[in-house]
């Protein structure tokens, strides 16, 4: 890219090569100065990568580690695939199990005005509950079906966004390269005029030229080396952009490699609007977000569906005494009162036999074992209660339309995701046209703007002859200068239009175009998509 350079005599004469020491030194200055921010920046900094020569794929495999837009969206993924587990984690049971134990003292509880004994003695307390439920309807169903295609177009808008980045990396690396040049243009530029202000001095001071040439060759130097300026400044303005895109700061600076060729463009226009629609990571983006909105019309349109469900629960309870004398009292007095109670019968069937026949009321009677049995049974043993299995059917009746507005807005948005993907394609059609015109366009362009550059080198070389002999002006020499500076500065132009617009092609085709550009490797894979 940089074959602008003239064929002039390079080298300075000793009054230029004053000239430029002079700036060499200035420039010394302003590397210390910049040497020392550079050092208190690595010192506080955080994001600082070490990268002395940059080339396009890495600047791009740089981007996709550390561009924070993009790792915002490619976050998106994770949360995406867990969607679907849960998706399909609906048609499992739901399981809830629960458990407690709890102390209650003896004596008498209040509440308000009112007094309730509460026993004479502690007690200890547990229990335990699991329980399953299992649901399904259309929701379950075709919920599965909805979280997938969610979840792949949750991926292709991630591969969207990738090949997007790409591009902007890509087209910023094509406008520091072109920076890159401009300087070198207006380096060489401010040296040439170094070279012209030393044959003008030498005529001056023979007594072959006015005085005022020497003035106007200062003047036209000093004019350079402005100009120089600007092109650094706007250098290190697109290296700063550059890393904005790349996510990172690079410690010590970078430069940028890589060199691309202009090459005729041999593309055929039915060719790369079938190819962009086949395979654009927008347009599958937009494809798969429209099936998307598909699969949720669907499961919207399952809530008519009728809806199954079985539960069940497993549970028990324990309970524990912890004054066994208080056991026995309550033994004992269970049993006195069922000995009361038989006895009464007895003396009712003494007056009326038919009413009630006599038994033995000995058998109620307390015993040791009867008492011992009860302190046996005062564990917290667990007592399971039996098992109850429910299974039902519920089927939507009327609930107010509103199933049928989330259909009607799910349709809707079924339809708008169509006419996004007919509108994408439509524009990708158009871009596509336009890009593949700029392209040619710039491919003749910078064949006429090569010839131009070396008519105008060869016209400067002759202006300097005829002017060191005398045969011509001071103005024609300048003339002859600002030429070349206007060819090489076009030819610059017409190369880097080229190659911009060939990103904007690419962009628009949704591939890589560019022969031989490494971009199909594993650091560009993205662009194929």
């Amino acid at each position: 890219m940089r074959d602008f350079q003239t064929q002039a005599n390079r080298r300075p004469s000793p009054k230029g090569a004053r000239v430029a020491k002079t700036a060499q030194h200035k420039t010394a200055q302003h590397s210390l100065a910049g040497l020392l921010g550079f050092l208190l920046l690595t010192f506080f900094a955080t994001a600082l990568v070490a990268q002395e020569s940059l080339t396009l794929s890495e600047a791009i495999r740089i981007a996709k580690e550390n561009n924070p837009n993009f790792l915002q969206q490619a976050n998106n993924q994770g949360a995406a695939d867990w969607g679907v587990r849960q998706a399909y984690g609906s048609l499992l049971p739901r399981v809830t199990a629960s458990a407690g134990a709890s102390f209650r003292e003896a004596g008498v509880e209040r509440v308000g005005t009112q007094s309730f004994s509460a026993g004479s003695t502690d007690y200890y307390q547990s229990f335990y509950n699991l329980g399953f439920n299992w649901q399904l309807n259309g929701n379950t169903i075709y919920g599965m079906s909805t979280a997938r295609a969610n979840s792949a177009a949750t991926h292709a808008g991630i591969e969207a966004a990738e090949f997007n980045l790409q591009q902007l990396v890509t087209l910023q690396y094509m406008t520091l390269l072109r920076a890159r040049d401009a300087e070198e243009v207006a380096r060489e530029s401010w040296e040439r005029s170094i070279q012209n202000h030393e044959i003008v001095t030498t005529r001056v001071s023979s007594g072959f030229a006015a005085g005022s040439d020497g003035q106007q060759a200062e003047v036209d130097m000093g004019r350079a080396e402005v100009a120089l300026l600007r092109a650094e400044q706007l250098h290190r303005a697109e290296k700063a952009r550059l890393m904005e895109q790349m996510g990172v700061m690079v410690e010590g600076g970078f430069e940028a490699v890589d060199e691309f060729e202009v090459f005729q463009p041999e593309w055929q226009l039915d060719e790369l609007i079938s190819d962009a629609m086949a395979l654009h990571p927008s347009l599958r983006s937009m494809q798969a977000s429209e099936r998307a909105a598909g699969a949720t019309v669907r499961q919207a349109q399952s809530a008519y569906l009728p809806t199954l469900t079985f539960s069940t629960n497993l549970n028990g309870f324990a309970q524990k005494a912890l004054n066994n004398e208080f056991v026995l009292q309550q033994v004992q007095s269970g049993a006195a009162s069922q000995m009361a109670s038989c006895q009464r019968n007895n003396a009712l069937s003494a007056i009326d036999s038919q009413l009630w026949s006599p038994s033995d009321c000995s058998r109620f009677a307390y015993t040791d074992d009867l008492g011992q049995q009860a302190l046996a049974l005062n564990t917290l043993s667990f007592d399971k209660n039996p098992i109850q299995l429910n299974l039902g059917i519920s089927i939507p009746v009327f609930s107010g339309f509103s199933r049928q507005v989330q259909v009607e807005q799910a349709q809707a948005a079924e339809k708008d995701a169509q006419l996004s993907r007919r509108a994408e394609e439509l524009r990708l059609r158009t871009a596509i046209t336009q890009a593949l015109d700029a392209v040619q366009s710039a491919y003749r362009s910078h064949d006429i703007e090569q010839r131009n550059l070396s008519l105008a080198q060869a016209n400067l070389n002759t202006a300097r002859q005829r002017y060191e002999v005398g045969n011509t002006s001071i103005l024609e020499l300048m003339d002859a200068e600002t030429s070349l500076q206007t060819a090489q500065r076009d030819y610059l132009n017409s190369a880097y239009t080229f190659h911009q617009s060939l990103v904007v092609l690419e962009a628009a085709t949704g591939r890589t175009l560019r022969p031989g550009t490494g971009m199909d490797d594993e650091d560009g894979e993205g662009a194929e998509g």
